[in-house]
């Protein structure tokens, strides 16, 4: 598809710019994990009960897993500083390259209300990130992922069955290396909580972002661009660099691959093709939000009607 030079390179700025992003948190949340491994082996290891490198079934070391606990929430509170300073300077950056491809699909320089709708979009979408002003809302998304406790508990759970095993010190530090770093093609404990939003809080908040703004000023169809790989889901590569409405993508709730329609060649990946793919169906699955579901790596560039019908003739009529 032959966009217009400047509509697709702010979409393929955009498109590097979350990359980017994406790749930049990895690394806070790489280094979180060394951290949190610095600060186990300083604060706990030290205060174990040991007698020969084994480590003793005693009482002293039992109550280790309450200074756990506190360890974990302080590191809690300082750590996730970095990631919402993260996220926010991502997040600020995302409501910049929209507004400039906004400028630029409308074919016009903005007008004060949309300056307005700008920032009432950015409040908006700000709220169900649950990030506003640089803080965390409490209660919000972001403030339920960072106080998820599921690598405290394995913690705790590891410490306990190391003092009642009485394992080496050696294997016990080797375990909760394993735990919190990973180890070759294993992810860490923090990378597990992590990885997956990374990547999606970004991608969301971008299509949120976009889709609550074309509302505000009527855009009604947009492209699905972001490319292919060998790994690409059925309903990714049928949609993929095609112009569609916003009344087709309220359609994909109950999209199969049966109905696709694919680059010559291409064999459908699916194993139940008239079956809507699990991808798509979970509960609260929204088209123009999660688009090809978890992990999708296509975004929405919303475009003015005359372009549309210029890409698409049919949307004409």
């Amino acid at each position: 598809m032959n966009l217009p030079r400047r509509i697709d390179e702010i979409l393929k700025r955009k498109e590097q710019y979350l990359l980017n992003k994406e790749k930049s948190l990895n690394s806070v949340i790489v280094k979180m994990q060394v951290q949190l491994l610095n600060k186990v082996t300083s604060e706990i290891i030290p205060k174990l009960d040991i007698e020969n490198g084994v480590i003793k079934s005693t009482l002293k070391n039992y109550r280790l897993l309450q200074s756990l606990d506190k360890m974990y929430k302080d590191f809690g509170e300082v750590q996730r500083l970095a990631f919402v300073s993260e996220i926010g300077k991502a997040t600020n950056g995302i409501a910049s390259l929209n507004k400039s491809f906004f400028s630029i699909s409308m074919g016009l320089e903005l007008p004060g209300l949309f300056e307005s709708i700008i920032k009432g979009t950015t409040h908006k979408i700000g709220m169900r990130l649950g990030l506003t002003g640089g803080q965390i809302v409490s209660g919000g998304f972001l403030e339920t992922l960072i106080k998820n406790d599921s690598l405290l508990l394995e913690l705790k759970q590891y410490l306990a069955q190391a003092v009642t095993g009485q394992v080496s010190t050696k294997n016990f530090i080797t375990g909760m290396n394993s735990i919190i770093t990973g180890g070759g093609v294993d992810a860490g404990g923090i990378e597990k909580q992590f990885k997956r939003y990374a990547h999606d809080v970004y991608m969301q908040y971008d299509s949120a972002y976009s889709t609550t703004l074309a509302d505000e000023v009527g855009m009604r169809y947009f492209i699905y661009q972001g490319g292919l790989i060998d790994d690409s889901r059925d309903f990714c590569v049928a949609h993929n660099n095609k112009v569609w409405s916003k009344e087709e993508a309220a359609e994909w709730l109950n999209w199969t691959p049966s109905i696709g329609e694919y680059p010559a060649g291409y064999v459908v990946k699916s194993k139940n093709p008239d079956e809507v793919p699990s991808y798509l169906d979970y509960p609260g699955y929204s088209p123009l939000i999660d688009r090809g579901g978890y992990n999708c790596r296509h975004y929405i560039g919303w475009i003015m009607d005359a372009l549309a019908y210029k890409l698409r003739p049919e949307l004409k009529f």
